[in-house]
C-alpha cells in the first residue's frame, strides 16, 4: 500500500504567497490565457493580431472570455500583462518637461 503524501498548506514554512488572496480575481483570465494556448496562439504577436472571429471560432467561448482576451490584447499591447494578470496597477508619475517655473 502507498502511502500519499501530505499536502502542504500555503503557509506552511514560510509566507503567504502575494497572490494566494486574490487568486481568485484573475482565475477566468489564466483559464482564458490557457484556452489561447491550447488553441495554438502561444505568442504575443498572435494573440494581438486574433481577428473577432478567430475569437468567437474558440470552443466555448462566451462574451465575458472575448471581454478577457480584449483586456489581454490592450495589457500586450502596453507591455503589462503582469499587472493584469495580477490584478494590480502600477502608477505612474509622468513628467512633461523639466519646468520650474521660470522663463529665460
Amino acid at each position: 500500500m502507498k502511502k500519499r503524501k501530505k499536502r502542504r498548506s500555503k503557509t506552511e514554512g514560510g509566507d503567504k504567497l502575494p497572490f494566494d488572496d486574490e487568486m481568485g480575481k484573475n482565475q477566468k483570465a489564466i483559464k482564458v490565457l490557457q484556452r489561447l494556448f491550447y488553441a495554438g496562439y502561444g505568442t504575443e504577436k498572435e494573440i494581438v493580431n486574433m481577428a473577432m472571429d478567430e475569437m468567437l471560432a474558440l470552443p466555448g467561448v462566451n462574451v465575458a472570455d472575448l471581454c478577457i482576451i480584449s483586456e489581454l490584447q490592450k495589457s500586450i499591447k502596453t507591455n503589462k500583462v503582469i499587472s493584469y494578470l495580477s490584478g494590480k496597477t502600477e502608477a505612474r508619475e509622468e513628467t512633461k518637461g523639466a519646468d520650474d517655473g521660470g522663463t529665460t
